[in-house]
């Protein structure tokens, strides 16, 4: 079957009963429906964010779109790490490839997963999606904003019809931590900004609720002790983020040892608000990716400090359940 012709029986398909999403929650446990849009591969965080969603149960995951840089392969790690995670029920929508310079750290374990034929475009994924659920989804965005600046070209009012836009980018008050205990008093250009300043430009202007977790609060280390654990614990997911944290490890462009976590906090807030007060607050967006305070009507809301170790907890939780409880 030709690629156009098995698109057009997967958006025929769509139409007539939905993005195949994962199983309807029960009535007397409502879920939060979310989509995560990721660049998957360069950075570890990704894999550890993503897992924290498809196993807590208070999370409707919609629907996964790889954005920036080889989309193509983020899509075959992306569906490989859902079939370890026992997740295939998943959609998982592929966005415009880009320029991107970054190390794809995690490629040779993309490459080893099983080819599953096109997977859909996540610009009209993303389009159709909030046509079909306007105001109930929320769009978790891990990567440089190369789809929302993709979305908002093709449906002006799309972005609007989110529930809520939360994402990581920016740097408020605080840089990378650059290998110290914190953070850097001075802001930097924050990787997913800097690599694509028009998508949150772009966001910010749309008007639609944006919810930002920026390096002031998101760079939380993923201790040696906790990696042991999890990757001692023996599911399909924590296999797979073992095979991915070594791959990470011997070929990061930073010579870390130790994963930041920053992807997975906003999915923790998501599940337990009292984490962090976001504050409202109006940012602009410079050329070179920087996100400034200015005076003026709010246009995000933003999480400046999170409660790390109640973030973490949490994330183990999620990351391997039943492990915190039943060790020391």
């Amino acid at each position: 079957m030709g690629k156009h012709v098995q698109v057009a029986l997967w958006f025929a398909a769509l139409m007539l009963g939905g993005w195949g999403l994962a199983g309807a929650a029960p009535a007397s446990a409502p879920r939060l429906p979310i989509i995560i849009d990721t660049d998957i591969g360069d950075d570890i965080d990704d894999a550890f964010a993503l897992v924290v969603a498809l196993n807590d149960p208070r999370f409707e995951v919609v629907g996964i779109t790889t954005a920036w840089g080889d989309t193509h392969t983020r899509t075959l790690l992306v569906r490989r790490l859902l079939a370890a995670a026992g997740r295939e029920d998943v959609p998982v929508a592929e966005g415009p490839a880009t320029a991107n310079t970054t190390p794809f750290t995690q490629k040779q374990w993309a490459l080893g997963g099983r080819e599953q034929g096109p997977a859909p475009d996540a610009i009209e994924f993303l389009r159709t999606v909030t046509l079909q659920r306007p105001g109930q989804i929320t769009l978790v965005a891990l990567a440089p904003l190369t789809n929302i600046e993709a979305l908002h070209a093709r449906d002006p009012e799309a972005l609007r019809r989110f529930a809520a836009v939360v994402l990581m980018a920016g740097s408020i008050y605080r840089g990378y931590n650059l290998g110290g205990a914190i953070p850097q008093a001075t802001p930097h250009a924050e990787y997913n900004v800097a690599s694509a300043p028009l998508g949150l430009a772009t966001l910010l202007a749309a008007g639609g609720r944006v919810r930002m977790f920026p390096l002031d609060s998101t760079q939380i280390k993923f201790d040696e002790v906790r990696r042991d654990r999890l990757f001692a614990y023996g599911s399909g997911a924590s296999d797979a983020l073992a095979l991915l944290y070594h791959q990470w490890r011997l070929l990061n462009g930073w010579g870390q040892l130790t994963p930041t976590l920053f992807d997975a906090v906003p999915l923790a807030w998501l599940l337990q608000p009292s984490l962090c007060k976001l504050e409202s607050m109006r940012i602009e967006v410079d050329a070179r990716g920087f996100t400034r305070p200015i005076p003026g009507a709010a246009n995000v809301e933003v999480c400046l400090a999170i409660d790390e170790s109640a973030t973490l907890n949490l994330m183990m939780d999620d990351l391997a359940p039943g492990l915190r409880r039943s060790t020391p």
